[in-house]
Formats: structure tokens, sequence, C-alpha cells
């Protein structure tokens, strides 16, 4: 899978470490926050995470930042599923995401809570007053709600394909106790999604191109040359071939003039793909 949770990893240990960077000032944070890249649901979610409001730009940083991650990671695992050739392949991605990706990043977050002794206490309002300073606050706010985030990211895998569990689902309250020895809160973090207008980047790019029409011709688009076969003679099946030259035009390896674009890498990409034709049985035998 291309998405591996990277985002995460990085404010668990590596730049992102929100207790690394207690000396940035809000106004730094400001500016981040506007910088980022806004990411959208490629498929309706079926859970949200319901959290304490971030009450500075640090905090809304993290949120934005964790919100982003688990939106990309959810549109990367509905393109695989979706692409994916068959049932087994499918499986796989949804398999690896429950059994290795999301598994692996609750523990390290977890780990990395009690390694730092963050509580909710820290930036949650216990009888009227926070325990600890701001910045320990905004630090343990940002693992709270990323451990949450991975939560709901686990409850939506389950509940987005399951004809691709192995073993029956686990409940909030399994998740919770599983991987953090404690019950789910209450009132729970998790809640359901409102419908939102999903967007899907392959219509996006449809969209946006053009409408430029191909038409096969079905025969030599070339005057004939001494030696050449003619395409009647070189061809199995027309229509099948026509098909396979508008899958080369939408791809954008020839133009509607039947021209190589000859973009980086097309002629080897081009090659495999003829060498797979010869294969399938495109081309008529050899005379």
């Amino acid at each position: 899978m291309s998405n591996t949770l990277n985002i995460y990893n990085e404010i668990l240990f590596v730049n992102l470490r929100p207790w690394k960077n207690e000396s940035v000032s809000d106004v730094k944070f400001r500016q981040d926050l506007k910088e980022l890249t806004k990411v959208y649901y490629q498929v309706q979610p079926n859970f949200e995470v319901v959290f304490t409001k971030p009450l500075n730009n640090k905090r809304k940083y993290y949120q934005t930042l964790i919100d982003h991650e688990a939106i990309q990671y959810l549109n990367d695992l509905h393109t695989n599923v979706t692409e994916g050739l068959t049932e087994n392949a499918k499986k796989y991605h949804v398999q690896w995401a429950l059994t290795r990706t999301l598994p692996q990043k609750l523990k390290e977050v977890i780990q990395v809570i009690e390694e730092r002794n963050y509580i909710s206490e820290q930036f949650e309002p216990q009888h009227g007053s926070i325990k600890g300073n701001v910045s320990t606050g905004d630090s343990a706010f940002a693992t709270h709600y990323l451990k949450h985030q991975l939560v709901r990211l686990y409850m939506e895998v389950q509940e987005q394909y399951p004809d691709f569990l192995k073993e029956d689902p686990l409940t909030e309250e399994d998740i919770y106790l599983t991987y953090f020895s404690h019950q789910a809160p209450t009132p729970s973090c998790i809640s359901e999604a409102v419908k939102i207008k999903v967007s899907s980047s392959i219509s996006k790019s449809k969209k946006d191109q053009p409408e430029t029409s191909f038409k096969p011709i079905m025969d030599d688009v070339r005057d004939a040359a001494k030696g050449i076969l003619s395409y009647s003679i070189m061809i199995k099946n027309t229509t099948r071939f026509a098909s396979f030259e508008e899958q080369l035009f939408q791809k954008g390896y020839i133009d509607t003039n039947y021209c190589f674009t000859d973009k980086h890498g097309t002629k080897n990409e081009l090659a495999a793909i003829y060498h797979q034709l010869i294969k399938k049985g495109y081309f008529s035998p050899r005379i």
C-alpha cells in the first residue's frame, strides 16, 4: 500500500514530535496551518472523531494534520481495494491495514503517551482547572487526538469492507481494551459521520481534461510501405484492437492523429504492452 501513515510516524518519532517544537510561536503554527493542502474524502466515511476543541493554532495544526493523513489513508485504501484485480488482492489490502499498519500505530501511540505521561487532564479541565502547562497540554492534545483517530480508522476499515474480514470485527470497546487496556471513553470519542459530498480524483481529472474525441480507424493510417503487411492481415480482431487503441489515446500514448506522444518512459512501457498483446493473441499468426 502506498500510504503507510508516514505523517503519524513523524508525529510520534521524528520531526513533527509536538514536544520538540515548543519554542515555535503560535503565529508560525497559524501560517503553517494555512499552507496545509486540503484533502477531500473520495468515499463517504462512517465515523468521525469527537474531541476537545483546539484552543490555539498549534493544536489546530496537529488536529488538521492528523485528519488529513486519515483521509488520505482511507482514500488510498479505497483505491487499492477497488482496483484490485482479484478478490484475494482486495482482501490483502484490507487485512494488511487491520493486522499490520493500524495495529502497529495503535501500539506506538500508546507507547509514546505512557512514556511521556500524557493524560487528558492536561488539555481538558477537570474540576475547573487544567493540570500542567500549556506546552505539555498541546503535546498531550496531539497524541491523544491521534490515538482516537487511529481507533476510528480501525473501525472505518472494518465497516467499509466487511466482506474481506477474516475474523469477527472488533467493537469500539474491544479496540480500546485490546490496545490500550482501558475501556472506551464515556461519552465516546467516535460518532457517526455526517453526510458529506465526496470527491473523486478520477472523475475530477477527467473533468479537467478537454473533451477530445478519438475514433479508431480500424485500417492502415499510413501509406503502405514495402515489406510491411497491411492492417487487415496483421490484426486478428479489428474491433478488439480498436478498443486497445482507444486505451492508448486515453492513457496519453498516442494523440488523435495516431502519433506517438513520446513522453518520458513511454517507449519501454509501450514495448511491454505490445509483448502482452502478442501473448493475448491480438495479432494474426506469422505468415
